[in-house]
């Protein structure tokens, strides 16, 4: 198993004002032609020279995996991995935003060692040593090899793919992203990596966006869904932003008391006179506690334990909406949150934001289900009210 790819680390490229001396161009220089061995050791003297430039240390962690790859000791390969994880380590002290890194930094070399067993865990090794060495043809064939032993492999269409990106053809990359995805529909990672193939090679950024938010759609709760998202916004200057709904407090339960449910309201939230429309919210506490007590039993009969569910959320924000129509407040007069809230609502996409933009654990194990039968939805929130801009004219 690797945890780094080509779309990853050459996203990387230039991405740093790293000291530019003749050997850090000369390492670039392999790094960039795939030749993460050859990398290594100028990539130990500039991670010892310059210890707070976080990229030297991440490539130097890469090396050192592709390097255990390569070693057939047990001893030595076990050692090779421990020192990219404690390097990795380092990198993200230093700085290294990349989620990748970070579960370098938290990886269990034993479980590493025993990783790949069978015939398409035999083919993935081989692969990997190829592509580590950025021999890309071997490479290919041996996932692809691998994909037709085991075709619930994700990762070997997923790498297939990635090496296609390499050699930056996308149209072959496009094939097996797009069977990574016939394998898993819900990993975020084969959207991702196609969403950056598209965007660096195939000259189509609403192609690429797509993409990326379909990664999402996918794991919604996994940072680096969003960081191919992230990086397009970044370029095409468009903004990430959900619609900002502020809630009441929930209710609390008082653990010395069996069964007490515990509601606080904020009375300058709740003051029509400060914000026309705002006493709506006194329903949404009350109505929360009243499900804790009354409903989710009912609506979650194999659960031993209450939690916050989407049921409880889309009920008591629902009623809120219900009682603000009541009042018949003129929405141009109503604050951001409460105008969020109705236009969602009327949209039909309140369950979407309450998933994607307002969860907590509790929430979140509704998703998988919902995702099931309203996977448009989700992307259509996405599309119209998370993204907003984008396609820099400049770019």
């Amino acid at each position: 198993m690797r945890f780094w790819t080509s779309v990853a680390i050459l996203c990387l490229a230039g991405a740093m004002g790293v000291a530019q001396d003749n050997d850090a161009a000369k390492a670039n220089q392999l790094w960039q032609d795939g030749k993460r061995l050859e990398a290594l050791p100028l990539y130990e003297e500039l991670a010892k020279a310059h210890p707070s430039e976080w990229l030297y240390a991440e490539r130097l962690a890469v090396a050192l995996e592709v390097k255990a790859q390569h070693t057939e000791d047990a001893a030595e390969r076990k050692a090779l991995l421990v020192r990219m994880r404690d390097i990795a380590k380092h990198a993200v002290e230093a700085g290294d935003p990349n989620y990748y890194v970070q579960l370098m930094a938290n990886t269990d070399p034993n479980a590493l060692m025993t990783a790949g067993e069978g015939a398409a865990g035999a083919l993935m090794k081989e692969a990997e040593k190829a592509f580590g060495t950025g021999d890309y043809p071997t490479a290919l064939a041996k996932y692809s090899a691998a994909a037709d032993a085991d075709p619930k492999l994700y990762e070997a269409p997923l790498y297939a793919g990635d090496t296609a990106y390499s050699q930056k053809d996308l149209t072959t990359a496009a094939k097996w992203f797009a069977r990574a995805i016939e394998v898993d529909p819900n990993r975020e990672t084969a959207y991702r990596y196609w969403g950056d193939a598209i965007f660096r090679y195939g000259n189509d950024p609403m192609a690429a966006r797509e993409k990326f938010i379909q990664a999402i759609v996918a794991e919604p709760y996994n940072r680096l869904a969003w960081q191919g998202l992230q990086q397009w916004a970044q370029v095409e200057k468009a903004v990430i932003l959900a619609p900002k709904i502020d809630r009441p407090a929930g209710p609390t339960t008082d653990t010395s008391k069996p069964n007490a449910i515990n509601i606080t309201i904020d009375p300058g939230m709740t003051d029509d006179k400060k914000s026309p429309g705002a006493s709506a919210w006194m329903m949404y506490s009350l109505m929360r506690a009243s499900y804790q007590v009354e409903t989710f039993k009912k609506d979650y009969p194999d659960e031993k334990q209450y939690r916050h569910s989407l049921k409880e959320e889309d009920m008591a924000l629902g009623v809120v909406a219900e009682s603000l129509e009541d009042k018949k407040v003129k929405q141009n007069k109503l604050d951001e949150s409460l105008r969020n809230l109705l236009d969602l609502k009327k949209a039909g996409m309140l369950d979407c934001w309450i998933l994607i933009s307002a969860a907590d654990q509790g929430i979140a194990q509704d998703y998988a289900a919902y995702r099931k039968e309203h996977r448009q939805q989700l992307y259509d929130y996405l599309d119209h009210y998370v993204v907003h801009g984008g396609m820099n004219p400049q770019r």
